[in-house]
């Protein structure tokens, strides 16, 4: 706890709705806590303005998701990070559930795009933002002398779900297998049934 009010720990706010959201964080900074993340911000569109003058990132939900509220548009959650962007906030994406869930970020990213924001934005809600939001961008998030090496490589887009296609993985500078259970029964059935060829 004591790194909170130092500012070498991050509070980490869960909040979905507006009032939530404020009281939350008016609470923690009147507590001398100096670095705030906000988490699960479904409604923070409605206080955009508020988390701005405080300079709090956001991590979202997943975009294919629902509207919070049943009087949004449809297609909320997919505009919601251009729109908190445009609004001057710094937005991470996130995924819910197991694990197996963090290979559709990308195309979370992705979904933004086709609802406004531009590419280079999107691709740091998956990168630089998340990297900012948890405290470790002196380590990871850029792809700079004296970071950890930890990348992907895609043939195609690698924000398309149709067109991406990943072919190296690095963790820290080593290199990740990316070959699985399901690779090795498609080749085994291609070759059995011909129709790989």
């Amino acid at each position: 706890m004591q790194g909170l009010f130092s500012g070498k720990q991050r509070l980490f706010i869960h909040a979905n709705q507006a009032e939530e959201i404020i009281e939350s964080i008016n609470l923690a900074k009147e507590s001398g806590i100096k670095t705030v993340t906000l988490l699960s911000a479904e409604e923070a569109l409605h206080v955009a303005d508020f988390l701005k003058g405080k300079d709090i990132p956001v991590i979202i939900p997943p975009t294919h998701s629902l509207p919070a509220r049943t009087d949004e548009p449809v297609d909320r959650p997919y505009e919601l990070p251009y729109l908190l962007t445009k609004a001057g906030i710094s937005v991470t994406l996130s995924h819910d559930d197991a694990l197996a869930n963090a290979r559709n970020l990308p195309f979370y990213a992705g979904t933004a795009v086709a609802y406004g924001m531009d590419k280079e934005e999107a691709l740091k809600t998956i990168t630089l933002n998340p990297a900012k939001a948890l405290g470790i961008d002196q380590r990871v998030g850029t792809l700079e002398i004296g970071k950890d090496a930890t990348l992907f490589i895609s043939e195609g887009d690698a924000l398309d779900i149709r067109t991406s296609i990943l072919t190296h993985a690095f963790i820290s500078g080593k290199n990740v297998m990316l070959d699985n259970k399901q690779q090795a029964l498609y080749k085994r059935y291609s070759e059995k049934y011909g129709h790989g060829n």
